[in-house]
């Protein structure tokens, strides 16, 4: 059954492809895109590079704008943290604020064909993608690679405790644990965790290292979790969030000194791969300066092959 529904899955993501997202003929536009998107359904780390990808733009001062969905938080995680983020159709984002930009980052929407003129980093965790068997519902991705020969740079992608971390192109590692008064949760304290995020394994095993849970509490991707956060300080622990999910809480629940937020850090390693390694004529694309030579160096822990 679930093949079954793989295979509709794949169907109307074929149709979509050629019909609704497919690429518009006469699309032109003068400020650059750079686009973080992923096979996998969720849970990529697609929002926190993102996040720091926009933070080394706006370190060489430019004006960066990130385009995000509307049906998600990432937008009021990215205000939050001081960037300016636009929700809806990402097309026509892209129309609608050219111009107005130095530089625009899409947190996902590698599925939109209409983004041609984007330079595309995907974000991989070893997800196979080659066959029915890895598309939702049956696997974890929503396209193959082969979909995407638009892909310029791909990014092997590890968690820090991992084996596979030394070989990843980037780490994620997390932060420890702080409440609004700036104190840190002491180690091996007896927590409850909650995650409505996509894969909240990671967050649980990194939490797992220094601390003893007492309850995982899993909510959907996306969730609201402010009635589950109220519930769980009833019991007297801390209780430790995602920083994403914290994007969504009350103030007033956010100041209590039992809720501690997780910040996903992010760290690059150098493999030394050449720059000839990705398409110079790909990453041009009419850039600036800056901006061509920032995604140069971001692109320069490449594969040699843009898709696995």
């Amino acid at each position: 059954m679930r093949f079954f529904a793989a295979a509709l899955w794949r169907f109307g993501y074929l149709i979509d492809s050629k019909t609704r997202l497919a690429p518009k003929r006469n699309a032109k536009f003068h400020t650059p895109l750079i686009g973080v998107g992923s096979l996998l359904v969720g849970g990529a780390g697609k929002t926190p590079y993102v996040a720091f990808l926009a933070q080394k733009l706006k370190a060489k001062g430019l004006n960066v704008g990130i385009l995000c969905k509307d049906t998600g938080d990432e937008n009021l995680w990215f205000s939050k943290k001081g960037f300016e983020a636009f929700t809806g159709n990402r097309f026509e984002l892209c129309k609608k604020l050219d111009g107005k930009f130095d530089v625009l980052i899409s947190d996902d929407g590698l599925e939109d064909r209409r983004l041609s003129h984007a330079f595309w980093f995907c974000l991989t965790w070893n997800e196979g993608a080659k066959n029915l068997r890895d598309i939702i519902p049956y696997g974890n991705c929503r396209s193959l690679w082969k979909d995407h020969p638009e892909i310029a740079c791909v990014k092997k992608c590890a968690m820090e405790w991992e084996k596979n971390a030394e070989q990843a192109d980037i780490v994620f590692y997390m932060k420890p644990p702080l409440n609004t008064s700036g104190e840190v949760l002491p180690q091996n304290s007896k927590i409850i965790a909650i995650a409505g995020i996509a894969r909240p394994h990671r967050f649980y095993e990194g939490l797992q290292k220094n601390y003893s849970i007492v309850e995982k509490i899993d909510c959907p991707d996306h969730f609201n979790i402010q009635k589950k956060v109220e519930q769980a300080l009833k019991l007297g622990l801390p209780v430790v969030i995602t920083e994403k999910n914290a994007s969504r809480l009350s103030q007033s629940v956010l100041e209590n000194k039992n809720i501690f937020v997780c910040e996903l850090g992010v760290k690059q390693l150098c493999h030394n791969r050449s720059d000839n390694q990705i398409n110079q004529s790909d990453v041009q694309k009419d850039n600036p300066p800056q901006v061509h030579n920032m995604v140069i160096a971001e692109a320069w822990q490449c594969p040699t092959e843009p898709n696995p």
